[in-house]
């Protein structure tokens, strides 16, 4: 590997026994460990881009530290990274592979966070939830049929207030059918990745519907968009199955769309108005209403993330968490009136600053929710002092 190129991969900053060092990590779940190395090594690892020579990369080093390091080292680095998939390469492609196609010919998607970011014991996973929604136990009364619910998609122990305050919506209020939007937190091929497979959580299976399934396939345009692949591992629609499964009561069936960036929007390189936008919803409103099932629009979907963890280098005090949830709270205002493009307008205003990783759901979510009323039930800013991250409970009426 002359010219190593590091893969898309998660990097997160931590301090162990006071030595600041960087977590690599695998965001699809391609590799289950992660490495931890020194501030220098890191470094290392950036400059490697697919256009460098392990030389190269010596001299960089070289000049950015003033240390010279030894050929052997960067040699030792980039075997390891190759070792654990970090890298591109003949390596890294024969093991997807073999995971893309054992898990695109599976007709069902397993729980992946199951044992890791909940229970995976049924009877475990019901008392952790009865536990959750005990201090919420009476169904709020909706003012009208419910058309749509906001969640957050952050674990269930620091999301657990505004999880707590507005799933209990769901309790009167569910469809035979829930379309489910979700954030995805690696690259896509298109502003959305449709899955038409049933979903196993521990509690049961929820399944796509044949029929639905068919309706799809036959859409010219939405065939397009169906990508299994980013469902796997993504925790932004698999975190609020269990929750639905404890609130509703009734048979229902998911169409979970995964959604991806919308950087080039927020850049003004597109407008929200344009024809992929467009038909996307409509031909999706289409085929909701040719399946003829009454449906519900949920979306997964967190607010702001700021602080260390997320590349900020100013200190995360009160004034910064203020300023924040005071931006939130405008955001959260164009929700409450059912307003795509306001609230498209309030993250491109301040250039996604604060990586409003819901933008996408949430955008789509309200324009197909057009017509319909809000109330912001719930909102919170989960912080340990260097990070920060906000998200909200909403529901839709019609």
């Amino acid at each position: 590997m002359e010219r190593p190129k590091l893969r898309f991969i998660d990097v997160i900053p931590f301090e162990q026994d006071g030595q600041e060092l960087i977590l690599l990590s695998d965001g699809e779940g391609v590799v289950e460990n992660a490495l931890a190395v020194s501030r220098e090594v890191a470094f290392m690892v950036a400059l490697m881009d697919g256009t460098r020579t392990l030389r190269d990369i010596q001299a960089e080093f070289l000049r950015a530290s003033g240390e010279m390091v030894y050929i052997e080292r960067i040699e030792e680095l980039v075997r390891v990274m190759d070792e654990n998939l970090l890298l591109e390469g003949e390596r890294y492609d024969r093991h997807v592979k073999g995971l893309r196609d054992e898990y695109c010919n599976a007709p069902v998607r397993k729980a992946y966070l199951a044992g890791k970011g909940y229970a995976s014991n049924r009877m475990e996973l019901l008392s952790f939830l009865d536990g959750l929604f005990d201090g919420n136990a009476v169904t709020p009364a909706p003012a009208r049929e419910i058309a749509g619910i906001l969640a957050p998609h952050i674990d269930y122990q620091r999301g657990a207030t505004v999880y707590r305050e507005i799933y209990p919506y769901l309790r009167g209020g569910a469809k035979p059918l829930i379309v489910i939007f979700g954030t995805c937190h690696r690259p896509t091929d298109g502003l959305w990745s449709i899955s038409l497979k049933d979903f196993e959580t521990p509690l049961e299976t929820i399944p796509c519907g044949q029929g639905l399934r068919e309706l799809i396939g036959a859409n010219d345009l939405l065939k397009r968009y169906v990508d299994e692949w980013p469902h796997r591992v993504e925790h932004s629609i698999e975190l609020q199955l269990p929750l639905i499964q404890f609130m509703v009561e009734e048979d229902f069936e998911i169409l979970p769309i995964l959604t991806g960036s919308m950087h080039e929007y927020v850049g003004g390189l597109k407008e929200t108005d344009d024809e992929e936008v467009k038909l996307l919803v409509e031909n999706l409103k289409g085929v909701l209403s040719a399946y003829g099932k009454p449906c519900l629009i949920l979306s997964g979907a967190d607010l702001a993330h700021i602080g260390a963890q997320f590349g900020d280098r100013y200190p995360l005090d009160r004034t910064i968490l203020e300023s924040s949830r005071r931006k939130d709270e405008a955001m959260l205002e164009h929700i409450r009136n059912v307003d795509a493009e306001g609230f498209f307008r309030a993250v491109k205003s301040e250039g996604d600053m604060r990586r409003i990783c819901g933008l996408t759901p949430i955008f789509f979510q309200l324009r197909l929710l057009e017509g319909c009323t809000s109330d912001i039930v719930s909102y919170d800013q989960w912080t340990d002092g260097q990070s920060s991250v906000s998200f909200a409970g909403g529901v839709f009426y019609r």
